[in-house]
């Protein structure tokens, strides 16, 4: 199968922004692109108030698996150009293991292309607190549409 590049450099940084910050899930998140490159992701967000559980104070669980799925979807976004290469992709299957609680104001979460196939994507994510600290990890797998 041939590879497909989705973009390069400033170019793949620019169009992933431009397609993905607008969404309003990611707007309501406050989710952001640091950095991306073919298979790789690291994006960025600020926690607020309303993402906080009330007992320990920690990153709500939903949240630590949503940014799980948006950086592996995003990173899917880096080997297939979506609406080009792709008509589009699915979440099918979703892990989360939680390693810490999150309390810092800031995290960010890095996602990579770990098998890209002809109808299924797979992928990993780490989620970092706002001092490095490895916080969650998870698997997703995507079906792409052709």
């Amino acid at each position: 199968m041939k590879t497909v590049i989705a973009g390069s450099g400033a170019e793949l940084l620019s169009r992933l922004k431009r397609e993905w910050e607008a969404t309003p899930a990611w707007q309501w998140m406050g989710i952001a692109f640091e950095e991306a490159e073919p298979g790789r992701v690291l994006l960025a967000m600020l926690v607020q108030p309303a993402m906080i559980n009330a007992d320990d104070k920690t990153l709500h669980g939903g949240i630590i698996a949503a940014l799980i799925d948006s950086a592996v979807g995003t990173a899917l976004c880096t080997v297939y150009h979506v609406g080009k290469d792709v008509k589009g992709h699915t979440t099918t299957e979703l892990n989360v293991s939680y390693l810490e609680g999150v309390f810092t104001p800031r995290v960010t979460v890095e996602g990579r292309v770990t098998r890209k196939g002809r109808t299924l994507v797979v992928g990993d994510a780490t989620v970092f607190d706002g001092n490095g600290k490895r916080c969650a990890v998870g698997r997703a797998t995507y079906m792409v549409f052709r």
